[in-house]
């Protein structure tokens, strides 16, 4: 262990951390979340709903508390309600679509990932990759508003 940190390039503590980390698999998304035009309150809220972890009131099991959709009221909060299936967020996603001239379905947010998964650096991508971002960051904002 020793013998492979003698010859390293990145600081001490950083060339632990690396050694030391658990590394998990590579996902084709994190340029996308992590985009640098992202304001990053934007960004760990994108990061959090694709990795299904934000607090959607049917993950909050542990406490006694109704689960319907604070928009709706019809359907259980769930993550896939948020975030495209509840008309409103839906509609809501279609118009930035429409403004941004995307012609793609994208009606969850694993698709819309999927197909922003766009290469270059163009002004255009760029603001592409970051509408989405911005559009799950409001409708998550708007949720937390109605429910506290």
């Amino acid at each position: 262990m020793m013998q492979s940190w003698v010859n390293i390039t990145k600081p001490f503590l950083a060339n632990t951390y690396e050694f030391l980390r658990i590394k998990g698999t590579p996902v084709s998304w994190v340029n996308m979340v992590w985009e640098s035009w992202c304001l990053p309150r934007h960004s760990f809220i994108l990061w959090l709903a694709l990795l299904g972890r934000l607090r959607t009131r049917d993950r909050l099991y542990f406490v006694d508390t109704n689960v319907s959709c604070v928009f709706c009221q019809d359907h259980e909060e769930s993550y896939s309600h948020l975030f495209f299936a509840y008309s409103w967020t839906s509609l809501l996603w279609m118009k930035v679509k429409s403004w941004l001239r995307l012609c793609r379905g994208m009606s969850t947010i694993n698709s819309a990932v999927r197909g922003l998964h766009l290469k270059g650096k163009t002004t255009v991508t760029r603001m592409k990759k970051v509408s989405l971002s911005i559009v799950v960051y409001l409708i998550w904002e708007e949720r937390n508003r109605r429910v506290f």
